[in-house]
């Protein structure tokens, strides 16, 4: 499989009000998913709060959104794991699962070099299928250079797309897209998706994207924003963009935009309950209100995003 291209949702990890997974809903979030038209579905990513989710349950996770799947769109696995070897064995029993590639982020606090590389190699060489690099600085302490990026990149050519999510996205974009083409030997081999919700596509998309990963509780506004964007339609891009923007920023909030996008994809029906596992953030009645405020001025245009 090629670099990645288009709009990969990030998919929510539904539970029930005890904390339990919610696999019935999990089934559910697949179907809408893919009836927006994304290109593919993640799961396991920091969205999908799997950091807080068991190995046995993480397994299910995967067989159940493979299952729902049925191939109708590919599914990347989130695989990421301080030690070589679990991530190698995690990627592995992914691929084995049916993955179409594995999001790995670097270690913690590991720094570029070496060591890093040897770990990326190491899970190449197990899993047999492409890997996105996922540069997200706040889940790991770790910060790439846009030339660390393009050297892993030369280093591990299973490496097909990078994941950039460290700000400010648009111009690390083109910075780590310009590092790249430096690599006369990578060709067009490795893609850049943003992330964060959204919130910077288009300007992302400007400078070189080919397209996002992210969890935004409104798929179906990313594809269109993207194909217009792929189109050439840039004036139409931007004013989709524009219209969904309040939403996307208000989404976006720090440290309670995952029970914002939660309450919102169940609101939609999409799943049947926002529970956040602990520890995490639950909305207070201030934020509730200030959502319906932000939907009902989207109200005339929701339709349209």
């Amino acid at each position: 499989m090629p670099g990645l291209h288009g709009v990969w949702n990030i998919l929510a990890t539904p539970f029930l009000p005890d904390g339990a997974l919610d696999e019935a809903s999990l089934g559910r979030l697949t179907d809408a998913v893919i009836a927006t038209g994304v290109n593919g579905i993640t799961v396991l990513g920091v969205a999908g709060e799997a950091q807080k989710l068991t190995d046995h349950e993480r397994d299910r996770v995967v067989a159940a959104v493979l299952e729902a799947a049925a191939g109708r769109v590919p599914v990347v696995v989130g695989t990421s794991r301080d030690g070589t070897e679990a991530a190698r064995a995690a990627s592995v029993a992914a691929a084995e699962a049916g993955a179409a590639a594995v999001m790995v982020a670097p270690p913690t606090f590991a720094q570029p070099g070496r060591v890093l590389t040897q770990h990326f190699r190491r899970v190449a060489d197990g899993c047999g299928v492409p890997i996105v690099l996922q540069d997200f600085p706040p889940a790991n302490g770790v910060s790439l250079a846009p030339s660390d990026l393009a050297e892993l990149v030369l280093a591990v050519p299973a490496i097909t797309t990078i994941k950039l999510e460290d700000p400010p996205t648009p111009l690390r974009t083109a910075q780590t897209l310009a590092a790249l083409a430096g690599q006369t030997t990578l060709g067009d081999q490795a893609t850049i998706v943003g992330g964060l919700g959204g919130v910077y596509l288009l300007d992302e998309l400007r400078r070189g994207a080919s397209g996002t990963m992210t969890g935004f509780a409104y798929p179906e506004v990313l594809v269109a924003i993207h194909r217009l964007s792929a189109a050439g339609d840039r004036r139409a891009a931007a004013e989709r963009y524009y219209r969904a923007l309040p939403l996307l920023v208000f989404e976006g909030q720090p440290r309670v935009g995952l029970a914002i996008r939660k309450t919102l994809l169940q609101r939609r029906g999409w799943i049947a309950h926002a529970t956040i596992r602990q520890p995490g953030s639950a909305l207070d009645p201030g934020i509730l209100t200030d959502l319906d405020e932000t939907l009902a001025d989207l109200h005339g245009a929701l339709g349209g995003l």
